[in-house]
């Protein structure tokens, strides 16, 4: 992200890309609510892709009991807990016999609007213009909601920083489109990676073009392009929810809440997924994706489940509780 890539988008204006990190000091509300989303898939997806996104959303909130472990919903959970690094309120305390356990408020994950522009109306190269407009489209006139721009491999953006290491970024623009107010806009944007960049963006499903190649896998539902976008969308909503500066605009709040407590901001990390590159299982090292499953009927790799017993690989992110990486398996 901002502060974890040496992105060359950080030079632009509109972007605002400037390092992002935890404030030392608690933020005026606690967050606790809905993180809705407004995707724009600029070019042309296909159904897979487009279900994919979709279901794997959906997957963040699904903790029934019939589902298959370990869940997608396990790995949200990580991310929920980046909240627990304020004292909070009684209301978030769950009681019972034997303890007095800090429970971190949820984080509701929904998509609240999906525009499809196949035409791509700003044009096949993304500049400092066009990608200005394409997050005030994906925004509309919707206030407290995250932008996600999806870019089909038909758009070109090499020349404004993906493809060198990663193939999303999140980040805060300006948006006046909100009944006229300038209000800073928290955004994410992820680029083709399986076309524009597969050897950054789409291993263990392709060859990666620096350091050890290690294996390569099928993706868990047929398409490269489709399960390679799943994991660099994880990774933009894992930083961007854990980052203060971002929810704090976001989320509703339930104060008050206590400063007074023991736990420190520096056990926080900023960029939380970003920080196990390229980790998706337990005993990973370079080339090596750690500990996952092949699935015997298809092929394909997956580290958790989500709705209707499909099957993800998601990233690893930084747990403050281990001081490590949480991998599903």
């Amino acid at each position: 992200m901002a502060s974890s890539s040496s992105f060359s988008l950080s030079v632009i204006t509109f972007l605002l890309f400037s390092p992002l990190c935890f404030s030392r000091e608690s933020p005026s509300q606690i967050p606790d609510g809905t993180l809705n989303l407004s995707l724009l898939w600029y070019g042309q997806f296909t159904p897979v892709q487009k279900e994919r996104v979709r279901d794997f959303i959906e997957s963040l909130n699904f903790d029934a009991k019939e589902g298959l472990d370990p869940k997608v919903s396990a790995w949200w959970k990580v991310v929920e807990s980046y909240q627990e690094r304020f004292e909070v309120s009684e209301i978030y305390r769950q009681k019972n016999k034997k303890s007095n356990k800090t429970v971190a408020p949820r984080i509701k994950v929904k998509i609240v609007r999906s525009y499809v522009d196949e035409k791509m109306k700003f044009g096949k190269d993304l500049t400092i213009d066009n990608g200005e407009k394409l997050v005030e489209t994906a925004v509309g006139n919707m206030s407290k909601v995250v932008p996600v721009v999806l870019l089909a491999p038909q758009v070109r953006a090499h020349n404004v920083g993906f493809c060198n290491g990663t193939c999303q970024e999140y980040g805060l623009t300006i948006n006046s489109n909100i009944k006229g107010q300038k209000k800073k806009q928290p955004y994410i944007m992820v680029s083709d990676p399986e076309v524009q960049c597969p050897g950054e963006c789409a291993w263990p499903f392709h060859m990666a073009n620096k350091g050890p190649h290690g294996m390569t896998y099928q993706p868990p539902s047929g398409e490269i392009g489709a399960d390679a976008l799943i994991i660099q969308l994880a990774t933009g909503l894992a930083d961007v929810a854990t980052n203060p500066a971002i929810t704090e605009s976001l989320f509703k709040s339930e104060p008050p809440y206590s400063t007074d407590g023991n736990q420190s901001s520096s056990i926080y990390i900023v960029d939380p997924a970003t920080k196990c590159y390229r980790v998706f299982g337990s005993g990973a090292f370079p080339g090596f994706t750690g500990k996952i499953r092949v699935d015997p009927l298809t092929g394909g790799a997956f580290n958790s489940h989500g709705i209707n017993h499909l099957k993800f690989l998601i990233p690893s992110i930084w747990d403050p509780k281990t001081k490590s990486c949480y991998t599903p398996m």
